[in-house]
């Protein structure tokens, strides 16, 4: 495990950032819940909030609770992409940039996120580098663009987080201390968005719980937590109780349309990373968005997908990106050892093994023949 502790340990700060943002969509679900739907993170986000058990939507009182805690949590989605988009010039990020390398006041938040993952750079042997948006920023999986070598070569010269990403404090007029970040190589472009969106669904989960509602479903475009099992449903078949976990289905990474197995979680987060999200074929050749902070290529791996089942969205984040670079054999052998921690791996033959805490959680669905 690294040794960064949860980041959203006490209340949930309010959104901060004055000014007004996108109202989300809100609308009842098939499910039973009430849905925030709304693009932020250049994805597509639903937010799904249960009432208690016995309460209906069809209460008034019922629905508002739900809806405030939806709209403060869709506040708190644009306050993180303010916050932490590399894009935005007056952002975190592209103010640390731009100072680079002197050092300027961050969020807690922020600062607390780059705590948590140069601890996972450290934990996954070098895997994963939040300086490698230095590499991908040369890369084009939109227009099928390759770097030269020479640019490659040169980029990785400003990778490598431990050396180039400082934290710290400064002491405001008034005595007050606030986190400081400094990239101490100006070449040096962060990326925090390998582990963003764990970081703000756990934040998001904090927030609802918060506010009154205990069981939801977040689905911040791939990454997946649930809080509280789901509602009862006497009426479907098979019948569920409520409590009852979701069956969360996993991506066939070689036909993408359709899932390679189904995981049962009631509390928990479910994050894939695969080589299937975005690729291109080059002279005869595929190119993948995984790269290798060691060469700035499509890492070579025999994992076609990892998947992390954990408590914490965070650490899906933080590991299966990992795990997919490591290799089938080890990644499973690195992810056992971890607490609260598994993991479900594809490997490029269509084989799949899973860590022991699955193995009563798990359903295998065969890839189909092409015809």
């Amino acid at each position: 495990m690294t040794s960064c502790e949860s980041p959203i340990d006490g209340e949930v700060a309010p959104a901060g950032h004055a000014g007004a943002f996108p109202s989300p969509h809100l609308g009842n679900d098939a499910t039973g819940a009430r849905v925030a739907e709304l693009f932020v993170f250049n994805t597509d986000v639903r937010l799904y909030a249960y009432p208690p058990d016995g309460a209906s939507l069809r209460d008034s009182s019922v629905r508002g609770v739900l809806d405030a805690a939806l709209e403060d949590a869709a506040a708190r989605c644009w306050y993180f992409e303010r916050t932490l988009s590399r894009t935005r010039p007056d952002s975190d990020i592209a103010r640390a940039h731009a100072a680079a390398p002197q050092p300027v006041p961050v969020t807690p938040e922020t600062a607390e996120l780059v705590r948590c993952a140069l601890a996972y750079g450290t934990a996954s042997e070098g895997h994963f580098d939040i300086t490698m948006g230095t590499v991908t920023s040369l890369w084009d999986f939109h227009t099928g663009t390759v770097p030269a070598r020479v640019a490659l070569a040169r980029a990785l010269e400003h990778v490598g987080a431990h050396a180039r990403v400082q934290l710290g404090e400064r002491r405001l007029a008034d005595g007050a201390l606030v986190p400081t970040l400094a990239l101490t190589d100006p070449e040096t472009i962060l990326d925090l968005g390998g582990i963003a969106k764990g970081y703000i669904a756990d934040d998001l989960a904090r927030l609802l719980r918060a506010r009154g509602v205990d069981r939801f479903v977040l689905n911040l475009g791939g990454n997946v937590l649930v809080g509280g099992g789901r509602p009862a449903a006497p009426e479907a078949r098979p019948p569920h109780r409520a409590g009852d976990p979701w069956r969360i289905g996993i991506v066939n990474p070689f036909d993408p349309a359709h899932h390679r197995a189904l995981i049962e979680v009631a509390d928990g987060s479910v994050v894939t990373s695969g080589l299937f999200e975005r690729s291109f074929t080059r002279g005869g050749v595929t190119y993948h968005h995984i790269l290798d902070p060691q060469t700035g290529m499509p890492a070579q791996s025999d994992v076609a997908s990892a998947t992390i089942v954990s408590e914490r969205s965070l650490d899906g984040d933080g590991w299966s990106t990992t795990a997919l670079m490591m290799g089938a054999a080890h990644a499973r052998d690195v992810i056992e050892g971890l607490p609260g921690v598994e993991a479900l791996i594809i490997d490029d033959a269509d084989r799949v093994t899973w860590t022991s805490g699955l193995a009563e959680r798990l359903s295998l669905i065969p890839t189909l023949p092409h015809l």
